[in-house]
């Protein structure tokens, strides 16, 4: 009884951190930059949180891959939101990255 009692409070306090702490910021982007299609793309990836423990983390960058491969020739995405979503489903951690799929166009260059 008592390793039950020392399991509980150790899975207990081990389920102390924090989910979706960002701050805002902006950054001068490219003036260069030409939309592709119309309208925005979302992606997102979900981490797997059982027993309020995460067992897989959630990434900020696959989210934003999975947003490119909706938008195909885009290289990037501009006017970005990330959202992050706690107990989806009961047991899934998600975050969601929303932004205007651009590609950078360069100058011809000269013969």
């Amino acid at each position: 009884m008592k390793w039950l009692s020392l399991f509980a409070i150790a899975f207990v306090v081990s389920c102390s951190h924090k989910v979706g702490n960002f701050k805002e910021f902006s950054l001068d982007a490219p003036t260069n930059l030409e939309v592709v299609g119309s309208g925005t793309v979302e992606g997102r990836e979900c981490g797997l949180a059982l027993f309020n423990n995460t067992w897989y983390n959630q990434s900020i960058a696959e989210a934003s891959r999975d947003a490119l491969r909706k938008a195909p020739g885009a290289t990037g995405l501009k006017d970005v939101t990330i959202t992050g979503k706690h107990a989806v489903y009961l047991f899934l951690n998600c975050v969601y990255v929303e932004g205007t799929p651009v590609v950078e166009k360069t100058a011809a260059k000269k013969k």
